[in-house]
Formats: structure tokens, sequence, C-alpha cells
């Protein structure tokens, strides 16, 4: 039977792309790294890795294997960490920008329901909250979009709790803050500040596009950041406009940072949801922490929305 750590020294062996620099990072010698990895390709039936002068790549059943392993190592670390905290006295949080605004009255409401809870929060891309309730670094996560292969994850568990869109956001002088009606075609000749590929609004932009019929890459893409942040900084500045989060950044414009407009004809509704793992959802206590916050985060988004389009 092929031991955890033979498919974890596998994982290694592809990720440095040798048997020799795996062997040097693990401190084995390279046959013994070469065992575990037959030992691995005898449990698929399969050649993983191609060998060559060069180092290894992976074969196309490799790239099934690989996924599946990753699928399995993923799912221990999952286990071993909800059976440490069989008690359900901490938890990890992670959030997207869409929750940016709600996320600390989201910890406020916990602590007080549950004074003794430790809860740890974070802001990141919508994608790497993600990938991390599949690693088990998160336990739960509220994001404003999801890739279709998490989305299709039978490890996942997933719950509508919003609505959001996009909206452009511009310096509050720019021409576009006052045009009576701003279209796509106005905006896609103004240099653009966009996220990187982690966050959920460059994936929820992309589609938003597709559906309107224009092309990312017909963008004039002046800058690409790093977060939310920086790309509303950007814009106040005057270094461009962009295309972004109607619930992030409405506390922007309530104090005058930016000018948000709607794109007329613009499809660009997108969901906000909380995502879990199903077996967080097997623990009693997990579960009952998850529920509260997919209650409360649903009274929150409605509230903070309705409060947004009065501002606005």
């Amino acid at each position: 039977m092929v031991r955890i750590d033979f498919m974890k020294t596998f994982v290694e062996v592809v990720n440095c792309g040798s048997l020799k620099k795996a062997s040097e990072s693990l401190g084995m010698s390279v046959s013994s790294v070469s065992f575990q990895v037959n030992s691995v390709e005898e449990l698929y039936g399969a050649k993983l890795l191609k060998r060559t002068s060069n180092g290894v790549s992976l074969t196309e059943e490799g790239k099934i294997a690989l996924k599946n392993i990753e699928m399995i190592l993923s799912s221990i670390e999952e286990t071993k960490r909800l059976i440490s905290n069989i008690k359900g006295d901490r938890i990890s949080l992670a959030s997207g920008m869409v929750g940016i605004n709600l996320l600390h009255n989201i910890q406020v409401l916990l602590k007080a329901r549950y004074p003794k809870l430790d809860i740890r929060v974070e802001h990141i891309g919508a994608h790497k909250c993600i990938e991390g309730i599949l690693t088990g670094k998160y336990d739960f996560a509220i994001v404003g979009d999801i890739l279709d292969e998490h989305m299709c994850n039978e490890r996942l568990y997933i719950e509508e709790i919003g609505y959001d869109k996009l909206v452009l956001i511009t310096p509050v002088n720019h021409k576009l803050a006052t045009k009576s009606v701003v279209k796509l075609e106005d905006v896609i000749k103004e240099p653009i500040i966009v996220l990187t590929e982690d966050y959920g609004i460059t994936t929820s932009l992309k589609k938003a596009l597709a559906k309107s019929g224009v092309k990312y890459e017909d963008l004039n893409i002046a800058y690409v950041v790093n977060d939310l942040f920086s790309q509303i900084h950007g814009v106040s500045s005057g270094m461009g406009v962009a295309i972004t989060s109607y619930i992030a950044t409405c506390k922007a414009c309530e104090v005058g940072l930016v000018k948000i407009r709607d794109i007329k004809n613009f499809k660009s509704d997108r969901k906000i949801y909380f995502v879990t793992t199903k077996l967080t959802m097997e623990s009693k206590k997990m579960r009952e922490y998850a529920e509260f916050i997919i209650n409360k985060g649903k009274q929150l988004f409605r509230s903070f929305a309705e409060q947004c389009m009065i501002l606005s």
C-alpha cells in the first residue's frame, strides 16, 4: 500500500521538476525518491512522469493523478484540522473584496454570540479564499465569484447570501462622472485599472464583458494592481477608471474619493456566496457557526445594499 508521504514526495518531484532537486529538498537519496515515485505509479497503474536528462514532466495520466493526489492530501489535512478543533473554539474566516465593508461586523456579531470563540479573519482574492478552503487554511469564506471548477467541486458547500453588481468608478472630476448616460463603448476608450486574476471581481468582469459582446483584451488596461485599495487610490488619483464591485466601493463614493456610475446595458449582476466544505458542515459546532454567518451575512448584505442605493 502506498503511504501518504510517498504521495507528498511525488508532488514535490512535480514541483521541483526533477528527482535530484526533490531529493535535495526532502533530504533523501535520489534512489529513495525514485522508489516512492515508482510506488505511486504502480498504485495508479500508469506512467505518471516523463523522465529526461533535463528533468521530469507530467504525462496526461500524471496530470489526472496529480489532481487526485492533491485532493487526497488536502482532505486529510482538513480532517486533521477539524479533529484538532473538535471543540470548535476557533475559526478562520476569509473574504474577497465584496466583504470588505462587512466582515468586521460579522466578526463582532460572532464574538458577541460566542465570547470564547477565537476568530481569525483575512481579506484576499476570492479564488485564493476558495483555494484556502480546499487546503484547510480557512474554515469559511465569503466571495463574490466562483470559478466553474470550484462550483463543480463535490467537496465544497456553497450558499448564496447576497447580490452585487459591477459599476464604473471614476475620479470625481472625470468627464464620465457627469455624463447623462455612460455606455460600455465610452468606458473602453479610457485607461482602466484592473485587479489581478486572483480576484473574483476580475473573473466577474470577464464574464460581464463576454455577455456584452466585448473581450477583456479590448480594454485599455493601464494598470494591474494587487488589491482593491490600490484600485480605488489609482482612480481617485486620476490614473484611470475602473469597473469594480458596487458593494466594495460604496463607502469610497460616500466619502467623496470616487464617483460611481452604472454602465448602460452592461450585464454585470453577480452573486455573493458563503463557502466551506461539506466535511466542515458535519461538525455540529462548525455547522452552528456557519449557519450564524450565513443568516447574519444575508441580513447585512441586504441592509448594506439598500443603504448604498440610497447614498448613490
